[in-house]
């Protein structure tokens, strides 16, 4: 989580990793001491920390501070959490009923591409589903395709669940990098909308750096990038830049821009003189 980036650029480290062992460090706490304990807490922290700028150091003292003498906190291993790599150290148990249910919908369809299971058998697998158990799913699928789906596993899929006219970002960002992996020209209107229309790095980034990635989309996404390149925030721009790695090719040209009206201008300038004196003789 308190990575030692040295003169790195922070943007460059962004990652899933404090969202995902962030949050298992916060709900791991908040069973230790319990809910009503922990809000207490909360009200506390940001009554404290308002409009302040704070480190992981500050947040872990002012918490040992806030239960000082309770024994349940005693024992939390804040190197590991804060300072160790890979999986968090400790997971507080979870209802994983309804991600049960993604995945073995995930390895149904997995069976449909490898040809044992017919996909109209899962016309209504997500029924009733809520939007987190939908991209649990997308997720699930992810993790199990060591290689991309066939386009006809998407193109069933797409058929029985309608994702590519997903409304909702985190379904319809999913379900982009799954075609986009498998070479699914079909996608692409769909994509180039999704990330011309909205400036979400956690989107905008991954589905460009997929499009460069595949055979059918490396021009498009440049070409894409450059023309929308002022919609985006300049962090993200700046990003984006160089996962399609664009810099280069767009200093050289601010270079010639200036170096051109310059020796115009030095042109007009001598004409201008030549005159000057003509006239004066």
């Amino acid at each position: 989580l308190v990575l030692d980036i040295g003169d790195g650029d922070p943007d460059e480290s962004y990652c899933t990793v404090a969202y995902e062992k962030g949050f298992t460090l916060l709900l791991s706490l908040e069973r230790r001491v319990g809910t009503p304990a922990f809000e207490k807490f909360f009200q506390a922290y940001i009554n404290k920390f308002a409009s302040k700028t704070l480190t992981s150091t500050d947040f872990k003292d002012f918490f040992l501070q806030h239960f000082k003498g309770n024994a349940k906190v005693q024992d939390v291993d804040w190197d590991a959490w804060l300072y160790g790599s890979g999986m968090a150290p400790e997971l507080p148990p979870l209802d994983t009923t309804l991600a049960e249910a993604s995945q073995k919908l995930a390895d149904s369809w997995m069976a449909v591409d490898a040809g044992t299971v017919a996909s109209s058998t899962l016309v209504d697998g997500i029924k009733r589903w809520s939007s987190l158990q939908t991209t649990c799913f997308l997720d699930a699928l992810q993790i199990a395709a060591t290689s991309p789906l066939k386009i006809s596993t998407l193109t069933a899929m797409n058929g029985a669940y309608k994702f590519s006219d997903s409304k909702n970002s985190e379904i319809l960002f999913r379900y982009c990098e799954l075609a986009i992996a498998a070479e699914d020209s079909s996608i692409i209107p769909m994509a180039l909308h999704f990330i011309t229309t909205q400036g979400r790095m956690k989107f905008v980034r991954p589905l460009y750096k997929a499009l460069h990635k595949s055979k059918m989309g490396k021009d498009i996404a440049v070409s894409t990038f450059l023309k929308n390149k002022s919609f985006y925030h300049p962090i993200c721009a700046k990003m984006v830049s160089g996962d399609l790695k664009v810099e280069n090719e767009k200093k050289s040209q601010s270079w010639e821009i200036p170096y051109g009206m310059i020796a115009a201008v030095g042109a007009v300038s001598a004409i201008a003189a030549v005159l000057v004196l003509r006239r004066r003789k």
